[in-house]
């Protein structure tokens, strides 16, 4: 059954998630991208996905063009990082939300 599913593409690989916070990274926040005009997704993702600091990178509908999951050290650190994020050609602003706290993270599952 996990061969199916695999080779069907459902299951896409394997991975161990790792607690950022065990190596100091404990400042989390979720940062709106704008760009200007219409900024390809592609491009979005070539001045976003080299930052170490940045966990993940949507793009969205809406005012914003993409939003950013990004991990940081402390507040200084997540200050240089949206500095180098908005050093990047076409991007305008960014508007950042610190997480307070994490209620839960949740692994998709097949509704019942």
């Amino acid at each position: 059954r996990v061969d199916r599913l695999e080779a069907d593409g459902v299951i896409r690989g394997y991975t161990a998630r790792i607690d950022a916070a065990q190596f100091g990274w404990t400042t989390h926040a979720v940062v709106a991208l704008y760009c200007e005009g219409r900024m390809a997704a592609g491009d979005v993702h070539s001045a976003v996905a080299h930052l170490p600091e940045v966990e993940a990178a949507y793009t969205v509908a809406g005012e914003a063009s993409a939003i950013l999951h990004v991990r940081a050290r402390d507040t200084a650190h997540l200050e240089d990082a949206l500095e180098r994020i908005r050093e990047a050609p076409g991007v305008t602003r960014t508007q950042t939300q610190i997480v307070l706290s994490t209620l839960f993270e949740r692994p998709f599952r097949t509704p019942s």
